[in-house]
């Protein structure tokens, strides 16, 4: 039955889960008579939840055209969020539809043009540099304004939970698109980057190398959120038939969310039918351009403004995935 459960819950929480940049996998829950998540314990309760607050966000005007939609919808969405020290290196949004059982991750470049203040200095107006200044709950309400969707919920995972997830899991997959060579003695640890091109098995060492490589790609960012998404990809496939209660036990404790144990539960039950096939890759719309001396990425309104739209199309104009 346990068993039976993790299965269940993993497959509705890959998209969740498996994170872009720092992190391979790394497992929201750990069920065994008291229920784990990230550094807070929750026991066991008869206590009864509203499990509809979990599609909804306290501070998202649904009056707009989008609101009104994510309303009726029962679309569930979370911030990912991978740290290289006090920066956020992987910013994701995370959403499934648990009536079409579809699934979307939304990158947005760590280098995205968004000024909070005008006076600030031009490396401050990245949205990288919020959560440094300001905390995760201002990156939430951030990243939920860019968008324009509601994002309340969140999942912060460090650069650790790769290494040990991806060892746990015997190595991950990939295609090099080509020979990774990069130092930096100066970062904290240094970084050595020399990974061959081609198709090999990465361990988790490599794995986190991979991921957090960003010269050499034709299109920067943009190539870098690429090779990402194959990682995300091969991942999520090897995981599905890995025994998932050892590997949730390895990766929980490098978590921190505000995801309720009964939040998890309550969607559970919608996951019937969900496969990695139906996990849909986007980056935020926009485009790289210089601006005060630095290179920013400018989102483009009206383009992200036409992915959101997507996503909430009705459940009528839906294929349902049974």
């Amino acid at each position: 039955m346990i068993k039976h459960f993790f299965k269940v819950f993993f497959a509705s929480f890959i998209f969740v889960t498996v994170v872009l940049s720092v992190t391979a996998l790394g497992y929201i829950v750990f069920v065994d008579k008291d229920m784990v998540i990230g550094k807070i314990q929750i026991k066991e309760t008869n206590k009864t939840t509203d499990a509809s607050n979990i599609y909804e966000s306290s501070t998202f005007d649904y009056s707009t055209d989008v609101g009104k939609l994510a309303k009726d919808s029962k679309r569930f969405n979370v911030l990912i969020v991978g740290l290289e020290n006090m920066r956020t290196d992987t910013i994701i949004v995370a959403s499934y539809d648990t009536e079409s059982k579809d699934a979307d991750l939304i990158s947005v470049p760590r280098d995205t043009y968004y000024p909070r203040n005008i006076d600030d200095e031009a490396e401050f107006k990245k949205i990288n540099a919020v959560y440094s200044q300001e905390g995760i709950e201002s990156l939430t309400a951030s990243v939920q304004k860019l968008l324009g969707i509601p994002v309340d919920k969140y999942v912060i995972i460090n650069y650790e939970a790769v290494i040990a997830c991806v060892d746990k899991l015997g190595g991950v997959e990939v295609d090099v698109p080509f020979h990774m060579v990069y130092s930096d003695p100066y970062d904290k640890p240094p970084l050595y980057i020399d990974i061959p091109e081609g198709k090999q098995l990465l361990n988790g060492e490599q794995a986190l190398k991979f991921l957090r490589y960003r010269k050499g790609y034709s299109n920067q960012d943009l190539g870098r959120i690429e090779a990402q998404q194959q990682f995300i990809k091969s991942a999520a496939k090897k995981a599905l038939g890995f025994e998932l209660p050892s590997l949730i036990k390895e990766a929980y404790s490098y978590i921190d969310t505000n995801l309720k144990v009964t939040d998890l539960i309550s969607l559970t039950g919608s996951v019937i039918g969900f496969s990695t096939d139906n996990i849909s890759m986007n980056t935020l719309p926009g485009k790289e351009a210089p601006l005060e001396g630095l290179s920013f990425y400018l989102p483009d309104d009206e383009g992200i403004a036409e992915m959101v739209s997507d996503m909430y199309e009705t459940a009528e104009n839906k294929p349902q995935n049974n």
